[in-house]
């Protein structure tokens, strides 16, 4: 396989170079900015291209890219990048580009990103401008979900985004139509869980004047007024099961009619919906039907929740106190390193939105120019909420993980004292147990 590398610094193309020589691939470089650069990688009979994001100031290997895609140059592309944003790696996705190093990477990371192309051929599609908000996190914790932004932004095909609440679910909707070729037309959100059963199909499909009780006039549902645009169904596994049916049709024909109408409509939006809840407990429990599911689902984009990206907090914060600053005419410079450690060591049962109220809080209740821990204010989070797993992940945050046996500890001690208030009679509680009167008692005396 020959490979071009694409560089604008003489010593990362041939370091590239060098360890792709050593495993037996054949090498052609460029720094990007050759008149001639298509021409070459034609005659060559390049297989697969190596691109810096950052070829100059005013030129990138995106554009270089989409360059070589009008000159129907269609071949595989890895990028490189030592400045990975949310908007070029999407903008990557969008033109076919899957895999991206993050500058300084090993041979051993190169080599195995390679790889697959050995014997691999993709097509590629061309898109439209880039967008102007990020959906902000690490490299590592956000990449998979800014590549499928882009898959879902080349195409009409339904998207279903599972994710905890305060994850960000409507941001990633707004995000595929701000990238799609339909950005121009309207995103309208229509949340399943607050519409009345009675009112539902009204909502989504629109009624006649006259149709029912009250009904004084024409109603334009959300699936005509979106146009050519997004309809997103916010919440829709909370959609009971009586009207599931109903959207089933709506979604295979592509067609519906308002209530008490006789012509058909024809729906020329694309559909993105989002949910909290375990969906596929739902099937199971027959609450949600599996039919459904698999229309709305095409595309998935799971939503990784506060806890599962917690090195991503201080990036977070810091977005979030520039975005306070911004909207509320203030100038906090930054936040002391124990108020960000309180930060990161809660948990976020509310994930990011909990995390931006946290901030914004702290942002108006600081005396200085730098947060302090004294000004971050955590709401009282309600036990219905809180599960014994996030409590014992709690403790292993606050003491860590090395402090596990006195965590253990901790727990168990509570355990009995609760049980002992419960009943005191220790025949009645070893039994309880299925232990012996005598080990009982000797875990009793151990905890005082």
């Amino acid at each position: 396989m020959k490979i071009a590398i694409i560089d604008d610094q003489d010593e990362i193309r041939y370091s590239v170079s060098k360890i792709l020589k050593r495993a037996k691939y054949d090498t052609l470089l460029f720094d990007g900015l050759e008149d001639d650069i298509a021409q070459q990688i034609k005659d060559e009979k390049i297989n697969l291209l190596i691109v810096d994001v950052m070829l100059s100031d005013d030129f990138s290997g995106i554009d270089l890219v989409k360059i070589l895609r009008e000159k129907d140059i269609n071949l595989p592309v890895i990028l490189m990048t030592a400045y990975t944003t949310p908007t070029n790696m999407i903008e990557a996705s969008k033109i076919g580009i899957k895999d991206i190093l993050q500058k300084p990477f090993t041979a051993d990371e190169l080599k195995e990103v390679i790889k697959k192309y050995d014997e691999k051929k993709d097509t590629y599609i061309k898109v439209k401008d880039q967008i102007n908000e990020e959906f902000v996190g690490s490299f590592e914790t956000m990449k998979d979900i800014y590549s499928k932004i882009g898959i879902a932004a080349n195409n009409d095909l339904p998207v279903m985004i599972l994710g905890s609440t305060g994850t960000g679910k409507e941001l990633i909707a707004r995000l595929i139509h701000k990238n799609s070729k339909n950005s121009e037309s309207d995103i309208l959100a229509l949340n399943c869980a607050s519409i009345p059963k009675d009112l539902f199909e009204s909502q989504l499909f629109g009624h006649e004047k006259g149709s029912f009780t009250d009904a004084n006039r024409q109603h334009i549902g959300f699936a005509e007024a979106v146009g050519e645009g997004t309809l997103f169904l916010d919440e829709i596994g909370e959609l009971d099961i009586s009207l599931q049916s109903k959207l089933l049709r709506f979604l295979e024909n592509k067609t519906f009619r308002r209530i008490g109408g006789n012509k058909d409509i024809e729906f020329k939006g694309r559909i993105i919906s989002a949910t909290n809840i375990n969906i596929n407990k739902n099937i199971e429990n027959e609450s949600f039907r599996q039919d459904l599911y698999f229309r709305l689902s095409i595309i998935n984009i799971e939503v990784p929740t506060l806890k599962q990206r917690k090195k991503d907090i201080p990036i977070l914060v810091d977005f979030f106190i520039k975005k306070a600053n911004k909207e509320l005419n203030l100038n906090i410079k930054g936040i002391s390193s124990d108020a960000l450690e309180t930060l990161k060591n809660r948990t976020y049962h509310g994930n990011i939105r909990e995390l931006k109220n946290i901030i914004y809080n702290s942002v108006l209740s600081a005396h200085e120019e730098v947060i302090q821990k004294n000004s971050i204010k955590f709401k009282k989070q309600s036990t219905n909420d809180i599960t014994l797993a996030d409590l014992i992940s709690q403790m292993l945050d606050e003491k860590g993980i090395e402090n596990a046996k006195t965590v253990l500890d901790t727990i168990q001690k509570e355990f009995y004292t609760v049980l002992m208030q419960k009943d005191s009679n220790i025949t009645h509680l070893a039994n309880y147990l299925d232990i012996s009167r005598s080990t009982l008692r000797k875990v009793l005396q151990k905890y005082s």
